[in-house]
């Protein structure tokens, strides 16, 4: 009777791990190629409720965007975006934005010109989400400029991580213990609060 009570455990810790063990099998097509989109993007394709709706997307202000980017975003992420800025200027910090809204096929044309450039699909998608994944797609993701490692070290990032929250926004790419996300500290994507 004993070995039984000890063997059960043992058992449904094994087949949890089982479970988890199991490769993601998720696949997006791209130049009518099918990919496997890895562990990084595994259950994070967005669903159809999520994605920007054409008629909200309007232009975050020159004055805020880079050279003479047209960047779109959703019209209450702009908003708070532009509060946001606003107010980091006060304290003298200069929020400049690089990229909004992408759509999908946006997403997959980076894959094929990347790809035609002689990148491999698994490199890409180490630093790129796969058409479907990219919350650009929401309309509430932006990229700050500089959209590089070396945000990290500027006065608007330590801002935003002390600020941002208060605008609704979040670093929608933190610093990942496990490795399987590389961190991206420009990224960050507005929240709507629950009214």
């Amino acid at each position: 009777m004993i070995r039984t009570v000890v063997f059960v455990p043992l058992l449904i810790a094994f087949l949890s791990i089982a479970v988890q063990a199991e490769p993601c099998r998720e696949t997006v097509l791209i130049d009518s190629v099918e990919y496997l989109v890895g562990e990084r993007w595994c259950d994070s394709k967005l669903d159809s409720t999520e994605l920007a709706e054409q008629a909200r997307l309007v232009r975050i202000p020159e004055e805020y965007s880079f050279e003479d980017y047209r960047i779109y975003v959703d019209l209450d992420a702009r908003d708070a975006f532009v509060t946001m800025a606003e107010a980091g200027r006060k304290d003298s910090v200069f929020l400049i934005v690089d990229s909004g809204y992408r759509s999908a096929r946006y997403q997959e044309k980076i894959f094929i010109k990347r790809m035609a450039e002689g990148e491999k699909f698994a490199e890409i998608i180490r630093y790129v989400a796969p058409p479907g994944y990219s919350l650009h797609e929401t309309g509430r993701t932006i990229d700050m400029v500089p959209s590089d490692a070396s945000f990290a070290r500027t006065d608007a990032y330590r801002w935003l991580i002390e600020n941002a929250g208060q605008f609704g926004f979040i670093e929608s790419s933190p610093k990942d213990t496990t490795g399987l996300m590389p961190w991206e500290p420009w990224h960050w994507t507005y929240v709507p609060q629950e009214q």
